[in-house]
């Protein structure tokens, strides 16, 4: 496979912006949740891809097992292993691509993601290499934004207002999709899937709104190359009455219910 190198730079370079440590908290849950039902072992060879700050990477580590993250922005670094040394554990981070892990086949016993290999340009590029580098009898634990989530409405919007890429591109949505999962991971796997939420507690649309106009590096990236500017607010107005439509009170709060798809897919075969 050839990835497109300039792709890949204009992707990392967007993913750089922005506080995402603060995005990452929001996401917290969904990494717990990952791990518990995962259970890894003592001892378990562990690869998160798109690691972020290490969310899933430091509940593995807590639980011993030995882990590797995997970014395409290393800019994230710093930020994970502050966290790391502060929790007293180890984990090795690698600046790469999803779609072409620097790994040997068969290095690792768990593979994970949340909310970070659906975002790659070639689908089935990462789906087969998170598949290549997994042992027999290996898992993959995922957590995928769904077509109907808030995220999916969110991206959604600020794809309109840009041009329309090709193939997979701009499609990270498909991920949250059982059936588009069964065709990436193919015969080989066995695959369950569990609709589940997070929640954003935030008090108006317009609060949440402005986190991810701050905080979150592609609505960064789109409000700086917008054209011409005062489009922005035109793109904001959108965003804001689209999440009014989210914007709910029940046991949890006030905020945004979020769905994402929660995936365990097993490798056949023995190691």
């Amino acid at each position: 496979m050839t990835i497109d190198r300039n792709i890949q730079e204009i992707n990392r370079t967007m993913w750089s912006y922005g506080e995402y440590r603060h995005v990452a908290d929001l996401l917290r849950p969904g990494a717990e949740l990952l791990v518990d039902r995962l259970a890894p072992a003592p001892g378990t060879r562990h690869l998160d891809v798109a690691t972020g700050n290490g969310n899933v990477a430091l509940l593995s580590a807590r639980r011993g097992a030995v882990v590797d993250g995997l970014d395409l922005t290393d800019e994230f670094f710093p930020d994970a292993r502050a966290r790391f040394a502060e929790a007293g554990v180890t984990v090795a981070l690698h600046q790469g691509d999803a779609q072409e892990l620097p790994f040997p086949d068969a290095s690792f016993d768990l593979v994970t993601s949340t909310y970070g290999v659906q975002f790659a340009p070639d689908h089935a590029a990462a789906a087969g290499e998170m598949a290549r580098v997994l042992r027999p009898g290996g898992r993959v634990g995922l957590c995928n934004w769904t077509a109907r989530s808030w995220t999916a409405h969110f991206q959604a919007i600020l794809s309109s207002y840009f041009a329309s890429p090709t193939g997979h591109q701009g499609q990270p949505m498909l991920w949250g999709d059982a059936d588009h999962l069964g065709e990436l991971f193919g015969p080989g796997f066995a695959v369950t899937t569990e609709r589940r939420e997070l929640f954003y507690p935030f008090a108006t649309a317009e609060e949440l709104v402005a986190f991810f106009e701050n905080c979150f590096g592609p609505c960064i990236a789109a409000k700086n190359t917008i054209s011409p500017a005062s489009r922005w607010k035109e793109l904001r107005a959108e965003m804001v009455e689209m999440t009014e439509t989210f914007h709910t009170t029940d046991a949890r709060g006030t905020g945004v219910p979020v769905e994402y798809l929660l995936v365990v897919a097993e490798k056949k075969g023995q190691q």
